[in-house]
């Protein structure tokens, strides 16, 4: 009966197709919008079929979204939920105009936004408060959608759908893959199977809120997914379309079937045949071991008429393979799950411990278990044979991995498929020995095996000289030595001007680019649409995509960061700690880009507490800098760690960032030596590279700074020249170096350590400056000299002073010149050449500078005609005033010109004086050493010759000058 209601409904099907040719047309495309409740956040995901643009906003206690594109939504299913941090769903786009929806939030909510594929998802972030759900308001119909199909429009739509595949279905041209994905916040089973030209999907949840997605370049052209009415479940078929190849992936909340015209190697879970007794052909049991057995289900196929038992699992790798027949049921073709049709009363189906059992009241008549086995086994060769011979197709002229077909069942199926490729190997040669190499590396290498890749691709290389030149091989072996950490050789064959058709390898350039540190080239040869790595098998998808996200955190670009972390969000669990550790360091820097500062704190909390060394130390580096910046620490404290920290990881870029870090931190807190001190060690951990680059300039300016800005006013002078002496090779070359130099004599001047400041003036002199400026630097070296009292180096430095003058355009000529004259005048007094000296200072202008060095010389030399000649005039340059109190300068200019006057013996000039002043030196302290020096006598004759000694050692007006010209530089 069952089969004559199967061949009816395929004649009546047959008969009808040539009447209706009619279909339904929708001009609106349609996007599903589905929610997500998780512990930090609430999730909505706008489900597109194709990309679309997009702008937010948040003001006060809403989000608008507005989409580039027009579309239908249906709000029903998420306004009916009750999300924790999203509200109302409205959509406040007009017909005809592109979608735009408001969402309804806390006033405080956070939120972020990213696109993954044809996906745009918002999670809006926990904060304090409620919300007030308001109406949702209905969606406007679109102007140029169609109208509600007729009837005879949707039978001709049923029946049309329903043609199995033998029976007409058309033939895609230049089929491309397709992912058919559902995603769920809560896990689910499913069973994906073929029947009489459909693909069936059983998931086993009947409240399902999601739907699956079709996604690929010609999903428009693909037959429509169908939901069916299956108790405790939610089922869609699908027409199979023809050319394609179907495979399982994920599990739980997140899973894909793959539809690709290309073969992988897929590895089935064969059944385990049990009999009470090996001699009977009834009493056996079937059992399929899987893994993860959720439900069994069953249901009446509605074209058939017969019943279906569909077993769920929880993930891909449980599936039963082919179809296979027995005496009395037979087991469709599954990709997920199992699936079967009983041809005998009382086949049931029984999930068990080890998987599940089929078997009947009374047992199955079944064949003995090494006859199945055998059965398997050659059905397996027949697919491995197959794969092989189709394994060159190409799919897209941009990529050129096939990583989901050569990875043949993954990591689960690796040993038996090697043992397998490497007995075929064995009997091979020539080309088609080199084939199955080939074959082995691609192996290896979509199941993350760089290392053997590698060893195999160099065998093929031996093996036929010539082929390391063909692009395809460059990338593998450009892949595998990036897998295999040998970074320079993976970007020299990587940068193969032939590779630069494939987009897809620029994914793995950035890689390398990263692993040599050289983030910024990586950002730049980096892809902007990662829909390619969706297709990754996870083994290879998971190292590249944290890198491509830390390489767009160092970018700065926070959406396309977070793009790609949410695309292993679903994978966390399957992460190694060291993925893992790394997915929670990159999402603490993202919610630090994105101002989410305590949450980055608790994501880096966690890892500075965990087992993975590298990101204990990362997260370490990270958290101070952060406290730091927000002044939750002290710098000693932010001291402390680092300092720590130098030592928790030893090697590679961290260990220079923690050096580089710490030594700014010290810099900061003004313990220069120190800091330049580790900055030096941080460029030795990683010579010649971005980062060491980037040290080295900030030691630069950093030692710029101290010695040009008035930072070194700041620094103790011992401390300034420890800092040179340590450090003179950052000294720049050309002017600013000598600004350098020249303001760190002065500094070494002020605490008078003289002989240091002379020396390094006198390096310049000799090995640095040329003309121009060499005169006002050998005339500043001959002053520090003579207040050094070394005057004859200093002649010297004026020597050369004048000779550069001489040689000089500069416009100040007779100011230097007369300051030069200045200086060799007192020097050669000071070397005991007074008259000389006299002379000197005889042609030059009668200025202040000049009489009182005239003075000095004078004086000293005991010349005192010349000394109260001079001192007379630097009293007539005061203009003293007989009617307000002298101040001590001009005090001790009248009493040492009336010492002068009285041992040169002019009597009458030292009475004018005493008449002249008497008075005014009565107020002052030093009245009765001028009434002494004053009083008339025999000339040359005073009271006190002691008295009047002391006097004359005490005077030195020049050394005065020199101690001004010192203080004004």
């Amino acid at each position: 009966m069952t089969f004559y209601r199967y061949i009816s409904a395929l004649l009546l099907l047959l008969s009808t197709s040539y009447v209706l040719t009619t279909s339904v047309v929708f001009a609106q495309v349609n996007v599903n919008l589905r929610s997500g409740s998780h512990d930090e956040y609430s999730r909505l995901v706008f489900d597109w079929p194709e990309k679309a643009g997009y702008n937010i906003s948040k003001s006060g206690s809403q989000l608008s979204l507005s989409f580039e594109k027009q579309a239908n939504i249906d709000l029903g299913s998420v306004n009916s939920e009750s999300l924790k941090n999203i509200g109302t769903v409205n959509v406040t786009s007009s017909a005809g105009s592109n979608l735009g929806v408001t969402i309804q939030i806390k006033p405080n909510s956070k939120f972020r936004h990213f696109k993954i594929g044809n996906r745009v998802i918002i999670d809006v972030y926990n904060a304090s408060g409620s919300i007030q759900k308001t109406v949702a308001t209905k969606p406007p119909v679109q102007e140029h959608q169609k109208q509600e199909p007729s009837v005879t429009a949707l039978t001709q739509q049923k029946l049309e759908t329903a043609v199995p595949e033998h029976a007409g279905v058309t033939k895609l041209s230049g089929i491309e893959p397709h992912v058919i994905t559902l995603t769920a916040t809560k896990s689910v089973g499913l069973a994906v199977f073929e029947r009489a030209g459909f693909l069936w999907l059983v998931f086993d949840r009947p409240n399902l809120k999601t739907t699956p997605v079709v996604a690929g370049a010609q999903k428009e052209k693909l037959p429509k997914l169908e939901k069916m009415d299956v108790a405790n479940a939610t089922a869609y078929r699908m027409p199979k379309p023809e050319g394609y190849n179907f495979y399982g992936e994920g599990g739980g909340l997140l899973w894909r079937v793959v539809m690709t015209p290309n073969p992988r190697r897929a590895s089935p879970v064969a059944p385990v045949v049990a009999k009470l007794n090996a001699n009977e052909i009834k009493g056996g049991t079937l059992n399929w071991p899987f893994v993860a057995v959720r439900k069994v289900i069953k249901f009446t196929d509605p074209l058939v008429g017969d019943e279906i038992t569909v077993v769920t699992t929880e993930g891909s790798e449980d599936f039963s393979g082919p179809a296979r027949q027995y005496v009395e049921l037979n087991v469709l073709p599954s990709i997920v799950g199992l699936a079967f049709v009983a041809k005998a009363d009382g086949v049931s189906a029984t999930k068990v411990h080890k998987g599940v059992d089929i078997t009947r009241p009374q047992g199955l008549a079944l064949s003995s278990k090494q006859d199945t086995a055998l059965a398997v086994l050659k059905d397996d060769i027949e697919k491995e044979q197959d794969f092989f011979e189709d394994e060159e197709k190409t799919e897209h002229v941009s990529r050129i991995y096939n990583f989901d077909r050569w990875e043949m069942g993954g990591l689960k199926a690796l040993d038996n498929n090697r043992q397998i490729l490497m007995r075929g190997v064995g009997s091979k040669k020539g080309s088609a020995k080199v084939e199955d190499i080939l074959t082995l590396a691609k192996l290896n290498l979509a199941n993350n095996r760089g290392p053997e890749a590698l060893g195999l691709l160099s065998v093929a290389a031996q093996e036929l000289p010539g082929i390391d030149e063909n692009s395809e091989f460059l990338a593998l072996r450009g892949a595998a030595k990036a897998l295999s950490g040998k970074l320079d050789g993976a970007l020299d064959d990587l940068s193969e001007p032939s590779l630069k058709q494939y987009t897809e390898t620029n994914y793995w350039r950035a890689m390398v680019l990263a692993g040599v540190e050289d983030w910024q080239q990586a950002d730049a040869v980096m892809p902007t649409d990662f829909d390619l790595l969706e297709t990754y098998p996870t083994q290879i998808q998971k190292p590249i995509v944290l890198v491509l996200a830390e390489v767009s955190l160092r970018a700065g670009k926070i959406s396309q960061a977070e793009e790609l972390l949410a695309l292993l969000e679903a994978e966390f669990s399957t992460m190694s700690l060291s993925q893992q550790s790394a997915w929670k360091y990159l999402n603490g820097e993202l919610e630090r880009q994105e101002g989410d500062l305590e949450q980055a704190i608790e994501n880096w909390q966690t890892l500075i507490t965990g087992r993975d060394d590298y990101y204990r130390a990362k997260a370490g580096l990270s958290l101070t800098k952060l406290q730091l910046e927000r002044k939750k620490i002290t710098p000693a404290k932010a001291i402390d760690r680092l300092e720590g920290l130098r030592y928790a990881w030893r090697g590679d870029e961290l260990e220079t960032l923690i050096n580089y870090r710490l030594g700014e931190v010290y810099v900061d807190n003004d313990d220069y030596l120190k800091g330049l001190s580790v900055l030096r060690n941080a460029i030795s951990l990683s010579p010649d590279s971005n980062i060491s680059r980037e040290v080295t300039d900030y030691m630069t300016e950093t030692f710029r700074r101290i010695f040009t800005d008035g930072t070194l006013n700041n620094i103790s002078p011992l401390d300034a020249i420890s800092i040179y002496d340590e450090f003179k090779e950052l000294t720049p070359i050309g002017e600013e170096g000598d600004i350098f130099v020249q303001n760190l004599a002065e500094r070494l001047v002020d605490i008078d350590l003289l002989g240091r400041a002379s020396d390094l003036l006198e390096y310049q002199l000799e090995h640095r400056l040329k003309g121009d400026a060499v005169t006002p630097v050998a005339i500043r070296l001959a002053a520090i000299q003579l207040i050094d009292g070394k005057p004859d180096n200093a002649l010297i430095s004026l020597e050369k002073a004048s000779n550069a003058l001489a040689q000089s355009s500069v416009d100040n000529k007779v100011t230097l010149k007369q300051e030069i004259s200045l200086l060799k005048a007192r020097a050669l007094s000071k070397s005991n050449r007074a008259s000389e000296a006299l002379s000197l200072l005889d042609k030059l202008p009668n200025d202040e500078d000049v009489n009182r060095l005239r003075a000095d010389i004078a004086w000293n030399a005991g010349q005192w005609g010349q000394a109260a000649e001079a001192f007379s005039s630097l009293i007539s340059d005061e203009n003293i005033s007989l009617t307000r109190p002298a101040n001590d300068y001009q005090t001790n200019l009248i009493i040492n010109q009336a010492i002068a006057l009285n041992l040169s013996g002019d009597r009458t000039a030292l009475s004018s004086l005493r008449a002249r002043y008497k008075d005014l030196l009565a107020q002052t302290p030093k009245a009765k050493i001028f009434d002494l020096v004053t009083r008339p006598r025999q000339l040359g004759m005073l009271e006190s010759q002691d008295s009047i000694t002391s006097l004359i050692s005490e005077v030195d007006l020049f050394g005065e000058f020199l101690e001004n010209y010192k203080s004004s530089k």
